[in-house]
């Protein structure tokens, strides 16, 4: 009986401890904004519409680019040539994170491409 009574109590101690284990894992997928490394770059922006959020998301990327180069004094801060530039990496970007509030959509919007940070710093 007493072997019946400390099986139960294991299994149960177990089960309880799996089940922390998936709440932890979820919730540690959080994606962060910015640079996750040298070829991406991640924003986040909201919108009425998901093609209006992605269309935000991508002019929020060409601004971060141009106030980059601003900073860094560079000379190729023409907003027509970055779009240019930045063409492939924008067109391929991918929503990474989607959520659904009352009124708007919030996204997670990722661009990569090799040696992206140094094209960002372009001067």
């Amino acid at each position: 009986m007493k072997k019946m009574i400390f099986l139960a109590i294991v299994i149960a101690t177990i089960s309880c401890a799996s089940n922390k284990v998936s709440q932890t894992s979820t919730n540690s997928a959080l994606i962060s904004t910015g640079w996750s490394d040298d070829d991406t770059y991640t924003v986040k922006v909201s919108d009425k519409t998901e093609d209006g959020a992605i269309k935000a998301a991508k002019h929020r990327i060409l601004k971060d680019i141009v106030d980059v180069r601003l900073r860094n004094n560079s000379r190729y801060t023409d907003i027509v040539k970055i779009r240019d530039e930045f063409d492939v990496p924008l067109r391929n970007g991918v929503i990474v994170k989607r959520q659904q509030n009352h009124e708007e959509v919030t996204i997670f919007f990722q661009i990569q491409d090799k040696g992206l940070k140094k094209k960002f710093q372009r001067q």
